[in-house]
């Protein structure tokens, strides 16, 4: 067979894969938001109450032609989540209202055990995809000791990778957080600043502090030895990291104590993207601006005090077809546009100012309380995870489009204790 030959079979061979990848799918739809739910009148005033199934089902809303199904219940506080080898539903866990955890795997049929070593403030979590190997981060003591863990799949012992990484800001906040591995074999991961604004510890004889090696960064890590570098920095708290198919790199960061600086970047290796130099966000005190840093603006500002946390990149096949690629973003507290999951298209986003100011991204599941991460399952149904009852959702597609009865009604944003 010639070269010319060949070339022009694997050519068809790979357009062939892309049409079955294509045919699949269900054919696109015009996108439309999710409704929003009434702010009383539930079986625990502002929300249905842990238990009360109906009454979830009732108040969270999605798109026309999708559906919400409750996947289960993880036994506290869920941090972050992921999908297993398994096929399981895996997550972080804070246990018994305190920063002790574990990480726990969710069945199908709604089982849940215990997969883990306890931990102290667990957060991020992602499986190596050539050995099923569990990374895990988290803290060696309440306020110091920044660690990320690996658990062998196949004896379950734990061992430490590093436990170096700068921490902690305060006991809740700003550690080694967000974890996913790259197409490249390497691990990245999310550590947030020490400070909320650049303060010094010492103010009587220093301005501003300094940034400690791997502080407010994404770092690159070799998952076997541990070496890391700095793929990315000035990010104050990086909860999230993920890759859209393309390779690109997507994070959320949130702001200072103050609401400023709330957002989701899209990452570029060398960038710096700007914390601690808020002054043109409103923070006066603040450092000056470092221009001789290779700052990148934001990919979508948002509100002060959205406190964005998942995120992930619809890679599968139940939704239509032109929401691959769509990007998935939590967005946590409970404020007005907050309490959601909202969708992006991050090439439709505009880059001019004016025009991004006054974009809203398009909510596509409404009537949570704080959702904290998303993830695509196996078959193609995108999960998502409440961390105050540890409900986890599922949203599927129907293609039952009803025709609209009502108008959206005013989004609750109060929050019941865990």
């Amino acid at each position: 067979m010639s070269r010319y030959s060949k070339v022009l079979g694997v050519m068809l061979v790979a357009l062939l894969l892309v049409g079955m990848v294509a045919f699949a799918a269900p054919p696109p739809i015009t996108p439309q938001p999710a409704p929003l739910s009434v702010t009383a009148g539930w079986s625990c005033d502002d929300f249905p109450c842990e238990n009360d199934l109906s009454g979830w089902m009732k108040r969270i809303g999605v798109p026309p032609g999708f559906a919400v199904e409750r996947a289960g219940q993880f036994p506290g506080q869920p941090m972050q989540i992921a999908f297993g080898p398994d096929g399981r539903l895996y997550a972080t866990v804070l246990e018994h209202g305190t920063r002790n955890g574990a990480v726990y795997a969710l069945d199908r049929d709604g089982t849940v055990e215990k997969a883990s070593q306890a931990f102290l403030s667990p957060v991020g979590l992602a499986f190596q995809p050539e050995t099923g190997a569990m990374y895990i981060t988290s803290r060696l003591t309440p306020t110091s000791g920044g660690a990320l863990w690996r658990v062998d799949p196949s004896s379950g012992e734990t061992s430490l990778v590093r436990g170096d990484l700068p921490c902690c800001r305060t006991a809740i906040d700003q550690q080694p957080e967000g974890l996913v591995f790259g197409a490249d074999g390497y691990l990245y991961l999310g550590v947030g600043a020490l400070t909320d604004r650049g303060e010094p510890t010492d103010p009587a004889h220093y301005r501003f502090a300094t940034p400690q090696p791997f502080e407010a960064s994404i770092l690159r890590i070799d998952p076997a030895t541990g070496v890391a570098e700095v793929y990315a920095g000035g990010l104050r708290d990086p909860y999230d990291i993920t890759f859209d198919l393309s390779g690109v790199m997507y994070a959320t960061d949130n702001g200072t104590a103050g609401g400023l600086g709330d957002r989701v970047l899209r990452i570029t290796q060398g960038a710096h993207y700007s914390w601690p130099f808020y002054r043109s966000r409103g923070c006066e005190d603040c450092p000056p601006t470092d221009y001789s840093l290779p700052i990148q603006p934001d990919l979508l500002p948002l509100s002060p005090f959205t406190l964005p946390r998942g995120l992930t990149v619809y890679e599968g096949d139940n939704f239509p077809s032109n929401y691959l690629g769509s990007v998935f973003v939590t967005l946590w507290n409970g404020i007005p546009g907050g309490q959601r999951v909202v969708r992006l298209e991050p090439d439709t986003i505009p880059t001019n100012p004016d025009r991004l100011a006054e974009f809203t991204p398009e909510p596509f599941i409404t009537g949570l309380i704080r959702p904290v991460d998303v993830a695509v399952s196996p078959d193609g149904a995108l999960v998502v995870a409440d961390f105050i009852y540890g409900q986890v959702w599922r949203v599927v597609w129907t293609g039952e489009i009803p025709t609209p009865t009502s108008v959206p009604l005013i989004f609750a944003t109060n929050t019941p204790q865990p």
